[in-house]
């Protein structure tokens, strides 16, 4: 468990949630394919950057970092984890209505045709399956 799982939020910064998103769909990599990761997505990060960030991960107990040559890191939390430690946010702000907020990220993003069909499915469970 990453160590700021004992009943605090998960501190993660933008750039080491896009890494851990890099993690999660490819398992293991290195230094310069998370670069190159970023370069394909038209951000030239500097491998030093990188490199600071993906220690961050490490010393937060988020990545694990293997000792071979090149070093290889990869996700030492699931996605479920990082994304329940920020639910227990939304929950604080947001009160125990969760309305708006799902309100407003059905707004700003265009859902995929299998991510609605998982929402529906959710949402007929949720309500008793009927």
């Amino acid at each position: 468990m990453p160590k700021g799982s004992k009943g605090k939020i998960l501190k993660l910064a933008p750039g080491e949630m896009e890494i851990l998103e890099l993690l999660w769909s490819r398992g293991s990599v290195n230094l310069g394919q998370t670069v190159q990761w970023f370069r394909e997505r038209g951000r030239s990060l500097a491998q030093t950057t990188v490199h600071t960030r993906l220690n961050r991960l490490v010393n937060k107990g988020i990545v694990r970092r293997a000792s071979e040559n090149p070093a290889t890191y990869e996700a030492a939390v699931s996605r479920g984890q990082v994304s329940g430690r920020y639910f227990e946010l939304f929950e604080m702000f947001c009160g125990q209505n969760l309305v708006p907020l799902m309100s407003h990220l059905a707004e700003k993003r265009d859902f995929t045709k299998e991510e609605i069909a998982f929402l529906e499915q959710l949402v007929k469970q949720k309500s008793g399956g009927k």
